[in-house]
């Protein structure tokens, strides 16, 4: 993730022939706009998404003579520039931001005391990454984390099979719902120790 300073704008916004856009990039609409990416690529319906109502509309007369490779170049830019993030902050594939969805909300409230019920439409997806980036090694998501990273020989029997459960989630082999729940036990039974 790119470091983030006091001065960095926390306005998300593109500016396209001189006219102001205002980028809707609250966390929960990107993990919408993540979520519909994976179903469809419809240029239209991405614009739909990142785009408030209002600007949105005033987007579409704007560029009615645009092509559709302007289109494209301008969702490339804007994912490259607001979304792009997400890749990088996965900690090598052993959290998957969409599939660890309950995980980080009790990461969150866990480290911040951060509902991010709450925070819907609120938090912007910068802050939720620096948040995220930086959550603690004995959040339910930093152990699990933690145990994906721990060599098999340095596990009990009981945290090797949920290693293996939790890699096959990871790569889609397994139903999240159990994983989760098996997850949850092995939390449960850490917290005790």
């Amino acid at each position: 993730m790119k470091a983030w300073t006091y001065t960095d704008s926390v306005y998300d916004f593109i500016e396209i022939q001189d006219e102001r856009f205002k980028l809707n990039t609250a966390y929960d609409n990107i993990f919408r706009l993540m979520k519909y990416l994976g179903k469809s690529n419809n240029l239209e319906t991405f614009l739909d998404i990142m785009f408030f109502e209002k600007d949105h509309k005033r987007l579409t007369v704007l560029t009615e003579d645009w092509h559709k490779e302007d289109y494209i170049s301008l969702v490339e830019f804007i994912t490259r520039e607001y979304i792009s993030d997400c890749v990088e902050s996965n900690n090598q594939k052993k959290c998957d931001i969409l599939k660890d969805s309950e995980l980080i909300f009790a990461s969150f409230y866990f480290d911040y005391n951060i509902s991010l019920i709450e925070k819907k439409g609120k938090m912007t997806w910068k802050e939720f990454l620096i948040l995220f980036s930086n959550l603690s090694e004995n959040s339910p998501l930093g152990k699990a984390i933690t145990l994906c990273s721990t060599p098999d020989k340095e596990l009990t029997t009981e945290g090797r099979k949920l290693k293996r459960q939790r890699n096959k989630m990871l790569n889609g082999d397994i139903d999240i719902n159990k994983q989760l729940n098996n997850l949850t036990k092995f939390l449960k039974a850490t917290a005790k120790r």
